[in-house]
């Protein structure tokens, strides 16, 4: 009877705990709709390649990546990524990577994969630098085997000859083996400079059987020559635009500059840089700030030009304090840097209108990277006495060099120009640390200039458009004042493109004798690219072509300027044309 008793107490009991869970309070009510709470954190579950240098691209597969904020390897941020969907982020590896777990970052959190990534690190270059590293190496060569090794013996006094026999051959060539893969960037070639290469072409391979072009000129040629046994030597040296990684350098040796054999009397090959050709510029550091400056007057105030301050300038005046009319900086980096933007802070009341910036890894050899001669600014900050304006060149790609030369014609005022500082800039393109050049898309031998918008100083006729409208021997511009003492029109083509040629249909006896072209990127700071005389023979009622070739050059705002003319007809040009050819 007791047993009973207690089952039957035992059953109410557990009748009343079924009945309290279905209640609407508590436990698990079958008509309760609430929404699960799912886990938004990021996961991991794969990524492809599983090893990896620096650069590499790799795959991440998982979910709830499609609000990331970060993708880290082994804690060391990703040099980029790009979300692809919600399941795969394609992530690059940075050099500061090192082995560990891929990590992805959301709103919600971080999460790690389970298995690491396995970071290859390369080797540290050990290439020594200024030793020559073709000396005693071996040579094969396409001719005259007997004196190959004296191309790396490390003597000028004796010669490999391109001969055939005892007969000049036209062409020939060498490949110096460096026995490893090593870095470098400077080739010099010893000649005799009585029979040297007109013609010369340097190629490097790391396998011996691929090669590529780093050098190749044809108009090379020198005064600084020494006596080296029966040899007047001249040494051509050859700094390339970056180091190369390489085992075997290949010389083309073509048409010699007399009726003699060509002459190498040696080829040393050299590791100058001590980055290895590793660019080390920092971004967005002024690299001019307290560098050293040479110029052409007022020594005792060099120092302002890159001391940091726009408090104080650089004058250009004679030593009785008189302004001249011209003259010139030079910058001194320290080492071959990379840039693309030169900022020059000018007094306003004083500043030059033609201004030339030029560059070199030697300070021998300058190469101009721009000159304007229309710059202007109404943004002005007063600093001290001065009313500082700041002329920003941009130079759209990265250019190398060690020296910047500023060369200074025509102030604005009866003033001496005044120059306050100069900056230089390396700055990012957006695409990671290694700015890229984007492949030009410019189209070949089409006009750019066809139906885009133009400007003109004065017109006769009410639409300048008829320039650009693609006739050539009906429609046109006309200037209406025949006498103004110049003309201009600029196009604007709507977007940069990359060009060389310019051909303007002028009428008989209303044709420009002198025409300017200038470019500019922004529509306010040009550049000149090319300025020529034309005075064609042309029949009464004929149409003339004036063709404009120059350096290809990427721009947006075409402006051409033109000085002299038969005033007493004006100008008429039935069209302008703009080209990449």
């Amino acid at each position: 009877m007791k047993i009973i008793k207690r089952i039957s107490i035992l059953c109410l009991c557990l009748s009343y705990m079924i009945l309290s869970s279905c209640s609407d309070d508590y436990g698990a009510n079958p008509f309760d709709n609430s929404p699960f709470t799912v886990s938004k954190l990021p996961k991991v579950l794969s990524f492809e390649p599983i090893e990896g240098k620096a650069g590499t691209e790799v795959t991440i597969v998982g979910v709830n990546f499609s609000t990331a904020t970060d993708v880290a390897f082994d804690g060391k941020k990703a040099e980029s990524f790009e979300i692809i969907d919600d399941t795969t982020i394609k992530a690059i590896v940075s050099e500061k990577t090192t082995t560990g777990p891929i990590s992805v970052t959301n709103e919600k959190g971080t999460r790690a994969s389970k298995e690491k990534f396995t970071f290859i690190k390369e080797a540290a270059d050990d290439t020594p630098l200024d030793v020559n590293l073709a000396e005693g190496k071996g040579v094969t060569v396409s001719i005259n085997e007997a004196a190959n090794f004296h191309i790396t013996n490390g003597k000028y006094e004796n010669a490999w000859q391109v001969v055939d026999g005892a007969t000049p051959a036209a062409e020939g060539w060498f490949i110096i083996d460096l026995g490893d893969v090593y870095t470098f960037d400077n080739i010099v070639t010893a000649w005799d400079m009585g029979a040297y290469a007109t013609d010369y072409e340097l190629l490097v391979s790391e396998d011996g059987e691929q090669y590529t072009s780093v050098s190749h000129t044809t108009d090379w040629t020198t005064a600084n020559t020494e006596v080296s046994g029966i040899f007047t030597v001249g040494k051509q040296d050859i700094t390339l635009t970056s180091a190369v990684k390489a085992r075997y350098v290949k010389g083309i040796v073509k048409a010699c500059n007399s009726p003699w054999a060509m002459t190498v009397c040696e080829v040393e090959v050299y590791k100058r840089n001590a980055t290895g050709g590793e660019d080390d510029t920092p971004y967005d550091e002024n690299i001019a700030v307290s560098r050293s400056v040479t110029v052409s007057t007022n020594e005792a105030a060099n120092f302002h030009i890159t001391n940091g301050k726009y408090e104080n300038a650089w004058q250009v005046i004679d030593a009785g304090a008189s302004p001249m009319a011209e003259g010139w900086f030079i910058v001194d980096l320290g080492d071959v840097m990379s840039f693309n933007n030169i900022i020059t802070a000018w007094d306003m009341g004083a500043y030059a209108t033609d201004y030339e910036l030029l560059i070199s890894e030697n300070g021998d050899n300058y190469t101009t990277i721009s000159h304007t001669t229309d710059w202007t600014t109404n943004n002005i900050e007063p600093v001290g006495v001065f009313n500082v304006g700041k002329q920003d060149i941009k130079l759209g790609n990265l250019v190398r060099a060690r020296y910047i030369k500023g060369i200074l014609k025509g102030c604005n005022s009866p003033w001496a120009m005044t120059i306050c500082e100069l900056e230089v800039y390396k700055r990012k393109d957006g695409s990671g640390d290694t700015p890229t050049v984007p492949e030009d898309t410019t189209p070949m031998n089409t006009n750019l200039a066809l139906n885009k918008p133009i400007t003109v100083s004065s017109t006769l006729y009410p639409v300048p458009q008829e320039a650009v409208d693609g006739n050539t021997t009906i429609s046109k511009w006309a200037t209406n004042d025949v006498n103004t003492a110049e003309h201009s029109l600029v196009i604007d083509l709507e977007q940069e493109y990359t060009i060389n040629n310019i051909d303007i249909y002028w009428g008989y006896n209303n044709h420009s004798i002198k025409t300017k072209v200038l470019v500019s990127s922004d529509g306010i700071n040009y550049t000149e690219c090319a300025s020529e005389n034309y005075n064609p023979t042309a029949q009464a009622g004929e149409v003339v072509i004036h063709n404009i070739a120059f350096n290809s050059i990427k721009t947006r705002y075409v402006k051409a300027v033109f000085t002299a003319y038969m005033k007493e007809w004006g100008l008429w040009c039935y069209e302008f044309e703009v080209y990449k050819r």
